[in-house]
């Protein structure tokens, strides 16, 4: 069984610290990990930890780690085989506050430092999220020196999924300094429509600039219908020809051969025939070697999609990777033919300095090739990797969006303006979803869950000299905190990149047995000063302590700071079965924790006031209510100035590589 001696050691040593702090930021893991729902069309996916490659120094064994740092400074023996172990070491952090409670399963950290080369343009920031049973929230600001060139900036982002709608909106507009030496305006507008078995978009682009192009026009106005035993194209086709290509358009029959040779080697190909009729034509020869020709043609397919299907067959049939018989493979060809493409237009218009595109297209009846693709993947996932709860779950959500009758709808519409002097932008996009109530119904009636209920808004503008910007989200999800924490160590136990030894494997099991119920990070960042205070509770962290020593059972961990000197306090319930009680140093001599420095204070001989973790404080920061805005309240001492936090980003993903190192790295 490791000594005492060893356990201390490698809480002193780097990938101990990191083991120590782990227990504090497990539950921030948790919050970094989590992905948010696709809340525009009702899935829900999570996103996999991250396995950075972070530098840090590391020992061939706990025993060198116990020579290169060497035994506590002191030791205070109690009764019952207990003792606190006392460490101190220099500190150039402004502020640290470490606290642990194993019987309460509580944790928390408070750091506050200067930063040695502050960012002169970001003038404060903050950010602030908890996880617990009921779900996720956070909000954050961020207040900056408006960039030089940017004139003005306005940003307005908000959305909602509930049982009763699922919608958003987004706004922006804007001026940029430009210095372009030409000028122009270009837009767009459209939608795009989706339910289970019908797709439609229309919408249009168009552009001007005031310098030439190319001198190339070009005129294209194309359709595309379904017949009874076919397809039908109509092209109408203006456009400018260079004097290599001008001579397969410079007669009729030149042009239907050229026209034959562009569309009839489909038809070919597939097994069926095409046939082409011009009904408008003209051809005119440039002096400059450049010519015109204006054309308007039609191209009818037949018996092609007998040959789509014959080939899908074929190709599925053969495919070692399925396992599907041929009339399996026949269905699948079968649902490709049968979507219906009910209308399909497009216009271009290209001019020496202007560009216009419109479409309209609308495809129908392609649910059973989506339950056909369901097959398809069942069938080439032989090794059984996918799980088939996942494909029911898909086509159960597929048959609801067809009984609700489902439809999501996004809508958008933008503009931009170029000077010689600068860039002026406006753009909108709306997404809204009919029978959204009714689809919550048709999924509860099929015994699947709703997707959680997610709210979120971002705001930005200019003000003068500065930039600013807000934002809040919340996510509602019953054991959300268990399901962060399960997912992480599942993508870590699973990750390819990493290999992990029997004593990492347990460390990361125990974290996910621990029971994780609320976490919360506070982040600021202001005047050169940062501030992070993170904490968390578990219903059994001993499941976590018990993986970190054999020998010592910990119990807490408290924490103290006297200017540039940091303490921590270690307090171990179980010395490796030594009589505390009536122990003196030479009772632990053997041990390499104790040094000729180290000062042993006998049981019953010392009065100090040892620090220890304040549990009330620690459970009052994990409280829910105002869980942004901690850091205004907080005016214990002088070090606790409110300084507002990072963003999400540096904030989580800092904190995410440190838990997500010491997995990678811890060593037995």
């Amino acid at each position: 069984m490791p000594s005492v001696s060893k356990s201390i050691a490698y809480l002193r040593s780097n990938d101990g610290l990191r083991a120590f702090l782990a227990v504090f930021m497990v539950a921030v893991i948790g919050v970094a990990t989590l992905g948010l729902p696709v809340v525009f069309g009702g899935a829900t996916t999570t996103a996999e930890a991250t396995e950075p490659s972070p530098e840090m120094e590391s020992y061939d064994s706990v025993t060198q780690a116990e020579s290169e740092l060497g035994p506590a400074d002191d030791i205070y023996l109690g009764d019952n085989e207990s003792a606190v172990l006392h460490y101190e070491d220099d500190s150039d952090v402004d502020k640290l506050d470490m606290g642990m409670d194993v019987s309460e399963g509580l944790v928390h950290m408070l750091v506050v430092d200067d930063i040695d080369d502050p960012d002169e343009e970001l003038e404060s920031a903050n950010f602030s999220a908890m996880l617990d049973q009921q779900g996720l929230s956070g909000s954050g600001s961020m207040v900056m020196e408006r960039p030089d060139d940017l004139e003005s900036f306005d940003a307005d982002v908000s959305g909602e999924v509930s049982e009763d709608t699922n919608e958003f909106d987004a706004s922006t507009s804007g001026t940029f300094d430009s210095q372009s030496t030409s000028a122009g305006t270009g837009s767009t507008s459209g939608e795009v429509s989706v339910t289970a078995d019908r797709f439609e978009t229309s919408g249009d682009v168009t552009a001007e600039m005031d310098s030439a192009g190319s001198g190339s026009d070009m005129y294209v106005d194309a359709s595309l219908t379904e017949t009874s035993n076919g397809y039908t194209v109509d092209v109408t086709q203006e456009q400018t020809l260079t004097q290599w290509t001008a001579s397969q358009w410079e007669t009729r029959e030149q042009a239907r051969q050229t026209l034959q040779e562009q569309y009839g080697t489909l038809a070919t190909s597939l097994g069926g025939t095409s046939e082409i009729e011009i009904t408008n034509y003209d051809f005119q020869e440039g002096a400059d070697g450049q010519s015109q020709v204006d054309i308007s043609y039609s191209v009818t397919y037949t018996g092609i999609d007998d040959g789509i299907e014959q080939q899908l067959t074929d190709q599925l049939t053969a495919d070692r990777s399925t396992d599907l018989t041929r009339s399996e493979a026949r269905e699948i060809a079968a649902s490709v033919t049968d979507v219906e493409l009910e209308q399909i237009e497009f216009m271009l218009d290209v001019s020496d300095n202007s560009m216009d595109a419109e479409w309209d297209v609308a495809i129908a009846n392609y649910d059973e090739l989506t339950f056909a693709m369901f097959d398809l993947m069942e069938a080439t996932d032989t090794t059984g990797q996918l799980p088939e709860e996942q494909l029911e779950n898909a086509r159960a959500a597929i048959e609801a969006q067809q009984a609700a009758n489902l439809e999501s709808t996004v809508s958008w519409d933008g503009s931009a303006e170029q000077s010689s002097d600068e860039i002026t932008f406006d753009a909108t996009v709306t997404g809204d979803t009919k029978n959204w109530d009714a689809y919550i119904d048709e999924l509860e009636s099929r015994d699947m869950d709703a997707p959680h209920d997610v709210t979120f808004e971002l705001t930005a503008d200019t003000d003068g000299d500065e930039l600013s910007m807000d934002g809040k989200f919340e996510l509602e999800a019953e054991d959300l905190a268990g399901q962060a924490i399960n997912s992480w160590a599942e993508s870590i136990q699973s990750s390819e990149s990493s290999t992990m030894s029997p004593e990492t494997e347990e460390f990361v099991s125990a974290l996910d047995e621990s029971e994780l119920e609320v976490a919360r990070i506070d982040a600021g960042l202001e005047d050169g000063t940062v501030r992070v205070e993170a904490g968390a509770r578990f219903e059994d962290m001993s499941k976590i302590t018990d993986t970190l020593t054999d020998s010592m059972s910990i119990s807490g961990v408290a924490t103290e700071q006297h200017d540039e000197t940091a303490s921590m306090y270690v307090y171990v319930d179980d010395m490796d079965g030594i009589d505390t009680a009536s122990a003196t140093k030479a009772d632990l001599e053997h041990l390499d924790v104790v040094g000729t420095e180290t000062t042993v204070h006998e049981a019953g001989e010392w009065d100090d006031d040892l620090p220890q973790a304040d549990t009330d404080a620690m459970s009052e920061f994990l409280e829910t209510e105002d869980a942004e805005n901690t850091s205004e309240d907080g005016n214990d001492d002088e070090d606790s100035d409110s300084v507002p936090g990072f963003g999400i980003g540096a904030a989580l993903a800092s904190l995410a590589a440190l838990l997500t190192a010491l997995v990678l790295g811890r060593r037995a």
